[in-house]
């Protein structure tokens, strides 16, 4: 009789649970929260690396430096086409703007010189220079556009001339040889300040004067 009181006992129980589970109400979903726009909301970290990247409108631009303005500088002169084509050759990539000029004509005749020194003192140690070597024929401009150059004579064709400046270049001076009455050219260019002739074309002989931008062809 117990063991039958038992059985019945569990079975009234497991019915009693059953009931309960069956009739429990059920429970509403937890009411969502008002997030304040203004408050960032946290992200998964795969939520961020999934999202395009955007600008922000109000990051700062860096100003653009404004355009230095450039030099000019005539570079001469040039008596033979082989040098003035070598010369702008080397000039034509580090230059803005490159022109040619033409010097007038002036009388027949051929000249050999040295173009002008930086000043007086460097002209006087260059023609002490050049009578130790043994050349003879000399005389230092003073005054003019050509002050401080030194003149190493003048001849009726071009093969002495060239002569005389084959003998000057064989002793070490960057002696010029120039026709009279060819017309010498000069290239003119606007470029950096710091344009260097000499280091960009060594071997080339040639003056470095500043230009009015104004008067470039």
């Amino acid at each position: 009789m117990l063991t039958r009181a038992l059985i019945v006992l569990l079975l009234v129980l497991n019915l009693g649970v059953a009931a309960w589970w069956a009739f429990q109400p059920v429970a509403s979903p937890p009411a969502v929260s008002e997030i304040d726009p203004a408050v960032a909301r946290l992200q998964l970290v795969q939520e961020v690396r999934t999202q395009p990247h955007r600008l922000v409108d109000n990051q700062p631009t860096m100003a653009v430096p404004a355009t230095v303005a450039p030099a000019c500088f005539e570079i001469g002169p040039f008596n033979d086409d082989a040098t003035l084509a070598q010369a702008r050759s080397a000039l034509q990539m580090q230059v803005a703007r490159l022109s040619i000029r033409r010097e007038p004509v002036r009388g027949r005749g051929w000249r050999v010189w040295l173009p002008p020194m930086t000043d007086r003192a460097a002209a006087q140690a260059m023609a002490e220079r050049i009578v130790s070597a043994g050349f003879k024929d000399y005389y230092i401009v003073l005054n003019g556009d050509e002050a401080n150059s030194i003149a190493l004579g003048r001849y009726g064709n071009a093969e002495a001339a060239q002569r005389r400046q084959a003998d000057l270049q064989a002793a070490g001076f960057p002696a010029q040889a120039e026709a009279l009455g060819g017309g010498a050219r000069w290239i003119q260019v606007a470029a950096a300040a710091s344009l260097d002739v000499a280091r960009l074309q060594p071997g080339i002989a040639a003056q470095q004067r500043p230009l009015d931008c104004a008067t470039l062809h």
